[in-house]
């Protein structure tokens, strides 16, 4: 029991290495909860390791003030249920970010400390494998294959789901394979920089501006140090710098997908639109924000006419994709405070820890994971938090800042009796194990859950709706405190309704009207409710629900088109004219409109008003 017990730190960090990898074949989101079990896994592993460092006093006291202060926004948001149990696809909610909380906590005890020293070999060649495995994969999809399958459209990310957070996985890669250094000729050492040239190459390869920007920060000091490190001149470090920087300029150039995303500004411009509008937002909820997950549902309401034009509402936007912004959306500027409270304590008990090793890999080691991390954050100033990336940087931030333990509780003291002592060590340790377990069992279920979600989808999108109800009760049962269940049923039963399909309609208003009453403020879910009522025929209630959502969300052009069907189905030939054109305005390059309104004017014998119409949705089809 001892020799187990004493591998279960490896354990810990082979889980979280294995994490980068962990995906779900055939889940609808096969890169979320999967990463989730099996990153609790690693916080048990770790949590019944032996005694080992710990995070710092003022560490803890900062980061307990963050989790009260989240927990408190979450009870003020408009869906505290919602918000507690997270939406999809992230689903960062209570569980989640409890999790990043007690990784953070893991990694100070695994890796921090003199006990985390002699660990790090097994970090780096565990998560050299790791960069290798993601590097394969990533070039398979770099020249148009899809290994791990999906739509042949969507930007690929390899086992991360996200090509910025496949991007980022390659830079943490990088970085702490830099910071760790070869073991000398070893078949490690040569595994280990084997491990850094893939890991740079993932984050090359995935044509994120942010992952480049971040890698170029890591070469950089990484380089620097281990030039100063064999004394070269100021001169020598500077032409050595900059053939790195060129180095990387080079090999993005020559990647025909990195290159054609560093030079395009076509997401750049609606990125800045993005976050003048989330400051609208943020204005409105200063104190305490909208509650994590909640910006989803607040967002459609602080949309204007540029963004229909340049963005559209094709894809939800469910986070601000800046973490400064996401936090107060999420908490208000109390979080944000707090959040820049606890990177302000925790740098500064790296630098005590930096101060106190006298041993130079170390320090090296300790300053180029430092840096590594604030290149992680610094690209976040363009993305967001997710489970694939942040679950394990959290575990390298508790390596950081972990300091070793000098007396455990009531050992040694003669004023506290043995049994006592026993008693303040091992309840905090049960209670965590019960905690741990209570994790495992909402996120097993919750995983499983997304198999048959994927069958459901599936199902109704080839019309075997009875197979898609099943499947969709399935995955509630698996995952009944889920709110987002009901709203892809929804979904995915509303878009055979609009070709007609009205028991799919039905179904969509069985599923939608559930969705509605956990989350009331969800266009999504509304406006899926909207069209299960509309093609089921109940085309009143579809109006009525439709001209709440366009005054909750006034730029919303899908909203304006659905309400033209039903204005035209209750006999408004005028109204539904009026929405069609006014949604035409909204989104000029939109074909849709155009297309309904030929068909109308076609209807009314307005032979001349069809054909302009006609003619141009034809000029727009590809758009």
């Amino acid at each position: 029991m001892e020799r187990a017990i004493s591998r279960l730190p490896g354990a810990s960090i082979l889980l979280m290495a294995a994490s980068l990898l962990a995906f779900q074949p055939g889940g609808l989101f096969r890169f979320v909860w999967v990463k989730l079990v099996v990153v609790i896994l690693a916080v048990f592993a770790g949590l019944l390791s032996p005694v080992g460092a710990r995070l710092p006093l003022a560490v803890k006291a900062v980061t307990a003030a963050c989790v009260l202060w989240i927990a408190v926004a979450m009870l003020l948001s408009g869906t505290p249920l919602a918000s507690i149990s997270g939406r999809w696809p992230r689903y960062e909610g209570l569980l989640t970010l409890a999790v990043y909380v007690a990784v953070f906590a893991t990694g100070a005890k695994v890796l921090g400390g003199s006990a985390g020293t002699p660990r790090r070999t097994l970090l780096s060649l565990s998560l050299a494998v790791a960069g290798i495995a993601l590097f394969v994969i990533a070039a398979l999809e770099g020249a148009g294959l899809r290994p791990l399958g999906g739509a042949e459209d969507v930007r690929p990310g390899a086992t991360l789901g996200n090509a910025t957070d496949q991007g980022l996985a390659g830079v943490v890669i990088a970085g702490v394979l830099a910071a760790q250094g070869g073991p000398g000729n070893t078949w490690q050492g040569w595994l280990c920089r084997a491990g850094l040239l893939a890991g740079a190459g993932v984050a090359v390869l995935s044509g994120s501006r942010g992952a480049l920007a971040a890698l170029l920060v890591v070469a950089l000091f990484a380089a620097f140090t281990w030039m100063a490190g064999r004394s070269w001149s100021p001169l020598k470090i500077a032409a050595g710098a900059a053939a790195a920087a060129a180095g990387i300029a080079v090999v993005v150039f020559l990647v025909p997908a990195a290159r054609d995303r560093l030079l395009s500004a076509g997401t750049v411009d609606g990125r800045w639109l993005l976050w003048d509008r989330t400051l609208g937002l943020i204005a409105d909820h200063a104190v305490s924000g909208v509650g994590p997950s909640g910006f989803v549902d607040a967002f459609p309401a602080y949309v204007n006419g540029e963004w229909a034009r340049t963005v559209g509402d094709s894809f939800p936007a469910d986070s601000p994709h800046s973490w400064p912004l996401q936090a107060l959306a999420a908490g208000g500027f109390p979080l944000l405070v707090l959040v820049l409270a606890l990177i302000a304590v925790s740098v500064i008990a790296v630098i005590r820890r930096l101060r106190e090793t006298p041993v130079a890999p170390d320090r090296r080691y300790l300053t180029v994971v430092l840096v590594t991390v604030a290149a992680y954050a610094l690209a976040l100033l363009t993305h967001f938090t997710s489970i694939g990336t942040t679950g394990l940087v959290a575990f390298l931030c508790g390596g950081l800042v972990g300091s070793d333990v000098g007396n455990p509780a009531g050992a040694g003291n003669r004023f506290i009796p043995g049994y006592a002592a026993w008693k303040m060590r091992a309840v905090p340790r049960l209670a965590g194990v019960v905690l741990v377990l209570a994790a495992l069992a909402v996120a097993v279920p919750a995983a499983l859950a997304e198999w048959p979600m994927g069958a459901g989808v599936r199902a109704a999108a080839a019309g075997n709706n009875a197979g898609a109800q099943q499947a969709f009760v399935q995955a509630q049962q698996f995952r009944p405190w889920d709110s987002d269940t009901a709203l892809l049923a929804a979904q995915a039963f509303a878009g055979p309704a609009t070709a007609g399909d009205q028991e799919a309609a039905r179904y969509a208003v069985d599923w939608g009207r559930l969705a509605t009453e956990r989350t009331p403020a969800s266009q999504e879910a509304g406006t899926a409710l909207a069209l299960g009522y509309l093609y089921s025929g109940d085309v009143p209630a579809a109006k009525d629900l439709l001209d709440a959502l366009v005054a909750d969300a006034p730029y919303s052009t899908a909203l304006y088109v659905h309400r033209g069907v039903a204005q035209f189905g209750l006999g408004h030939p005028a109204e539904a004219i009026a929405d069609l054109e006014h949604a035409a305005s909204l989104d000029p390059s939109l074909e849709t409109p155009w297309r309904i309104l030929a068909n109308i004017h076609q209807r009314l014998g307005h032979a001349q008003e069809a054909l302009a119409a006609s003619q141009r949705a034809d000029s727009l089809v590809g758009n």
